[in-house]
């Protein structure tokens, strides 16, 4: 409710001349007039004190310091990958392989007649400082007729150890009594990557040979006899042909089948099974019999017929050659 003065308009005052019973007459007094407030701006009113209200609750719980100064979102953080910071840290896989190979073959090869020879190969991949002779006492013969490098170990801080297998031949004796004895060796080389490229940086150590090792093979589909029966001649013929050089006479139109070179003859097709089915193509199992440099070796393939039609005819042909999968 709002209180508004109003001055009262009817104001007499007293004659100049004074008389008996006739008194001045006081000013009227202000009047004050209530007024009845609209719903409205009460309202109004009202809302505005609750909103400052808020305004100095939400300073208070957060600080002004924010409103002038705000916080700065965080940076974002970057996702790493262990493996690839890891992988910082190896050694190149195929330059410690060729590497290591390289070297193997130097190690395991010595002569008593030349000591130099070896220590000159060996420095080409020794980290400098290391002494080339790397333990061998200068006696012997042994030569190195293959390297297969094989699994690269890394241990970290740019270093690593790769396997190596060595097929050497030691030879013994001399005269009608030399000898020569061959065998595979396991080697681990210790390399490292140095300035520039992968160095050896140490002896190298023998190790075994993988063992044997057990499988089973899965059971094979069932055969087909009747048409094992109608194509062993086809496949025969083939084999002749491929041996002698001509087995693009004797394949089906469009095969691709390299020759198998000179000096190989056909013995005996010792087996021909074809795997039971359907359609234009079948594959077969065939056990063949090589005349190879004065003996007989068997070997195994599997062969894939295709059926070739001609005007109403229509017969069996070798399409492809393949080594038998168990």
């Amino acid at each position: 409710m709002e209180i508004t003065a109003v001055a009262d308009a009817s104001v007499e005052t007293s004659s100049p001349q004074a008389g008996e019973g006739r008194g001045t007459r006081a000013p009227a007094a202000l009047g004050w007039a209530e007024e009845e407030e609209s719903s409205g701006r009460s309202a109004a009113r009202k809302a505005g004190r609750v909103a400052i209200w808020l305004v100095i609750g939400l300073a208070a719980f957060t600080g002004v310091r924010t409103w002038v100064f705000p916080t700065k979102p965080p940076a974002p953080v970057e996702q790493t990958d262990p493996q690839a910071e890891a992988k910082k840290n190896n050694v190149p896989e195929a330059e410690a392989q060729q590497v290591a190979a390289r070297f193997a073959r130097s190690y395991m090869t010595w002569n008593a007649a030349e000591p130099d020879a070896r220590a000159k190969e060996l420095e080409a991949d020794l980290a400098k400082g290391i002494d080339p002779k790397l333990g061998w006492n200068g006696s012997g013969v042994q030569l190195v007729a293959q390297t297969i490098p094989g699994t690269v170990t890394q241990v970290g801080g740019k270093r690593a150890r790769v396997r190596v297998d060595v097929r050497v031949s030691v030879v013994t004796g001399s005269g009608k009594n030399q000898r020569t004895a061959t065998s595979w060796r396991g080697l681990e080389v210790p390399v490292a990557q140095g300035e520039g490229r992968v160095v050896v940086t140490g002896q190298p150590a023998m190790v075994g040979m993988p063992t044997a090792a057990g499988y089973t093979a899965p059971e094979g589909p069932e055969a087909d006899t009747q048409l094992a029966g109608q194509t062993r001649d086809t496949v025969k013929d083939f084999l002749k042909s491929w041996a002698s050089g001509s087995e693009d006479q004797a394949a089906a139109p469009g095969a691709d089948i390299e020759p198998l070179g000179s000096g190989l003859a056909l013995d005996t097709l010792d087996t021909w099974v074809v795997d039971a089915g359907s359609g234009d193509k079948r594959l077969g199992t065939a056990t063949v019999r090589w005349k190879l440099g004065g003996a007989q070796i068997q070997q195994t393939y599997q062969i894939t017929l295709t059926k070739v039609s001609a005007s109403s005819a229509s017969r069996w042909q070798v399409e492809a050659v393949t080594a038998k999968t168990a």
